[in-house]
């Protein structure tokens, strides 16, 4: 076999390979999911012993360490200061009436169906205003 053929056969076999999996996104995705899934047995819990807004500052405090974490590790770049207010006010508003009405509906419902109905939320398109992604007008 010549040169050019080889060259010609790695090309090809190159192009139809499969690419490898990416072990650390998949291990990321299974984290994220058996977290998110337990959240609403967690919120279940400890529901009697704290107000929807106590376990909503609870809930933050800990995803902020975990981020805080991960900033300090990673060094990103921070965003230009005219952003920062409205960062601070997307995100509280968001995440914080969020997570009270969530620590609310939990009181009334069990975690199956509270889980249920949050992950039937964020999939219908009429509801992208409050799983913060943009929706289409219908």
């Amino acid at each position: 076999m010549s040169t050019l053929e080889a060259q010609a056969s790695t090309q090809a076999r190159s192009e139809t390979a499969v690419p490898g999996l990416d072990w650390p996104a998949i291990a990321a995705a299974g984290v994220a999911i058996v977290l998110w899934a337990s959240a609403f047995v967690g919120i279940r819990a400890v529901a009697p012993e704290l107000s929807p807004g106590g376990l909503a500052v609870g809930r933050v405090g800990v995803g902020a360490l975990a981020l805080g974490l991960v900033v300090a590790a990673k060094r990103p770049r921070w965003p230009e200061r005219r952003w920062l207010p409205s960062i601070v006010v997307a995100g509280t508003l968001w995440y914080g009436i969020y997570n009270i009405t969530l620590n609310t509906g939990e009181r009334y419902v069990d975690a199956g169906t509270a889980a249920m109905l949050v992950c039937a939320r964020a999939s219908r398109p009429g509801c992208g205003l409050v799983s913060g992604s943009p929706s289409p007008e219908p």
